[in-house]
């Protein structure tokens, strides 16, 4: 018997609800009026200045890290009325106990150094409370870090305007 088929890894488990919380955050984005701007996503970032309307692209290249290689944002959200500094939002999802909010200095560091507005959502309960309050400690409305949510925070965010 081939139990490979029959179980799932943990890091597929954690690709596919991850990904679960992206599909929720860009219904959040199409059901405001966003639509995804996928092509060209190689010189997207260089030239987001003349892209108008309300836009998003997943998995764009938006910089470097603090290592100096390509640093990937789960989405970068375009609108220059609402965003006239662009929008990150970063989804981090955590069903189980792990490593991944031993992670959230790095994401910190790359953030800062990108310098572009960013929202983080946490979400799936496998986080330390320590983590996640030290997370939202490093929230400034006027710097880079805008904002620190749960699935449930962000969603009152959208209802009450957030993305335009």
């Amino acid at each position: 018997m081939n139990l490979s088929s029959e179980t799932t890894s943990s890091g597929s488990k954690a690709t596919k609800t991850g990904n679960a919380l992206e599909r929720f955050v860009q219904q959040a984005l199409i059901d405001r009026g966003y639509a995804e701007f996928w092509n060209h996503k190689k010189q997207l970032f260089d030239n987001r200045k003349i892209v108008g309307g309300k836009q998003y692209s997943k998995q764009l290249c938006v910089g470097q890290t603090i290592y100096d290689t390509d640093r990937i944002v789960d989405f970068f959200v375009f609108n220059p009325s609402k965003f006239p500094q662009d929008l990150i939002i970063e989804c981090k999802w955590q069903q189980s106990g792990g490593s991944v909010d031993e992670k959230y200095p790095l994401l910190v560091f790359n953030i800062v150094k990108t310098g572009i507005p960013t929202v983080i959502l946490l979400d799936g309960g496998g986080y330390r409370q320590k983590a996640m309050d030290w997370l939202k400690d490093q929230v400034n409305p006027k710097g880079a870090i805008q904002g620190v949510w749960t699935m449930a925070e962000f969603q009152k965010e959208v209802n009450n305007g957030f993305l335009g």
